[in-house]
């Protein structure tokens, strides 16, 4: 199950919680620093594709049926959403494609699966 902190740090992505710290929200509010918060918010999407599928997601034998919070889904599609709106259609495919992979379960690394992808696309 997904921890506080990964839970806080993507509702703070999405501007649905202000602690202060930089995120995708902000950088599109302030239209600066947005290729770094998308990275940041990627890099919380494998905070918590370990936390939900284990160190070594492609070693699970079996999937696991845990449902997720709303707020977590809701969150993670603002982002994209917000994204698509700034016209950053290549961000918000990035973030769609990694929330894929984590709730496909046997991704290992979100960040590989999104350059593979993104290779495999052009």
């Amino acid at each position: 199950m997904p921890s506080a902190e990964t839970l806080r740090a993507i509702r703070r992505h999405a501007g649905l919680q202000d602690d202060g710290v930089a995120a995708v929200a902000d950088a599109l509010t302030h239209g600066a620093g947005v290729e770094a918060a998308v990275t940041d918010f990627l890099g919380v999407l494998q905070r918590l594709n370990v936390e939900m599928n284990g160190s070594v997601p492609s070693a699970r034998v079996e999937a696991d049926l845990a449902m997720l919070p709303r707020g977590l889904v809701y969150a993670v599609a603002e982002v994209a959403r917000m994204l698509r709106d700034a016209g950053r259609g290549d961000d918000a495919w990035a973030v769609d494609t990694g929330w894929l992979a984590v709730l496909a379960g046997d991704i290992d690394d979100i960040a590989e699966h999104i350059a593979l992808e993104r290779t495999a696309r052009n």
